[in-house]
């Protein structure tokens, strides 16, 4: 392998041994040349048929194991081992297309002062309500925190947020970052929002370019939907002393927004507008327990 590649490209995952096989071989299948960048996998705790599914690639990926801490963690490894002037995160239940680096490398080449380049993301062909819902999220999520800046999540520009499963950032930019947003160790969710936080006190300059697209996973089940729930409470708790250190208001996204049935029905049956009544009706129906999943996880000691 070369002694350092231009790009460091890390996936993090845990116990979804299909998506993760997918998402490495869209990465093996890059049109920039094999030299100019490597892949690191951060195995975060997961079962042991990950392992058994990971051990094809050791020749071609270099695989870290860890007890299972969160993807804050598991990136804060991935960054550790690598050796790439540029880090590049991609989610695991992410599949980039055959020009994703090499639109990223055009950006940088383009922009030598950018500290970091996100891309964008697109739902795959199958996907359930709750999917539905978490897409219009994220590009809402993207919209809100970048208003001040007048970005969109269709339109290249500089930004304050990327999505955190499809960006990337020169190495020491994103080492300073995490620096100053160091609290995410007790968290699970929230790293990327934190870097974004100390990046924009930071003043670094960041570029968003939806070009750099890759298919998200849009497909979750109710336990899926319950655990993440309890997960996004437990780190809200964590991470509220850094988040109100570096600056973060109730306005923007990732304070939790609340809404009464007067505006959530309505925005469920925009957001997912083409489900069935019954998809529908089982969201909404399960929707109560993710409530109560994610207050016991802000008040759980």
């Amino acid at each position: 392998m070369n002694r350092s590649p231009q790009f460091s490209v890390i996936i993090t995952t845990h116990t979804r041994p299909r998506l993760v096989v997918q998402c490495i071989e869209s990465v093996l299948a890059q049109t920039l040349p094999p030299v100019h960048y490597e892949i690191i996998v951060v195995d975060d705790g997961s079962r042991p048929r990950t392992a058994c599914v990971l051990a094809r690639y050791r020749d071609r990926v270099c695989v870290f194991r860890q007890d299972q801490q969160g993807w804050g963690v598991a990136r804060q490894t991935g960054v550790q081992h690598s050796r790439g002037r540029i880090v590049v995160f991609l989610d695991d239940d992410c599949v980039a297309p055959p020009d994703w680096l090499a639109r990223y490398a055009h950006v940088y080449a383009q922009f030598p002062d950018a500290g970091g380049v996100g891309g964008g993301l697109r739902p795959s062909a199958r996907l359930n309500v709750a999917g539905r819902k978490q897409y219009a999220g994220h590009l809402a999520y993207f919209n809100r925190m970048n208003a001040p800046l007048g970005a969109q999540a269709d339109t290249f520009g500089r930004v304050w947020f990327t999505f955190g499963g499809n960006r990337s950032f020169r190495r020491e930019v994103w080492l300073a970052a995490q620096a100053t947003a160091s609290a995410w160790y007790s968290a699970w969710y929230y790293d990327d929002t934190l870097i974004d936080l100390a990046l924009r006190e930071q003043d670094a300059v960041i570029f968003y370019d939806p070009a750099i697209w890759v298919t998200h996973h849009y497909v979750l089940s109710v336990a899926q939907r319950l655990r993440a729930a309890y997960r996004f409470g437990r780190s809200e708790r964590f991470t509220a002393p850094v988040q109100a250190r570096l600056g973060a208001t109730s306005a923007e996204p990732h304070t939790a927004r609340r809404s009464g049935p007067e505006t959530w029905w309505p925005s469920l049956r925009r957001d997912a507008d083409d489900a069935t009544v019954s998809g529908l009706a089982w969201y909404a129906l399960t929707q109560p327990g993710c409530w109560l999943a994610r207050q016991l996880g802000r008040w759980r000691e």
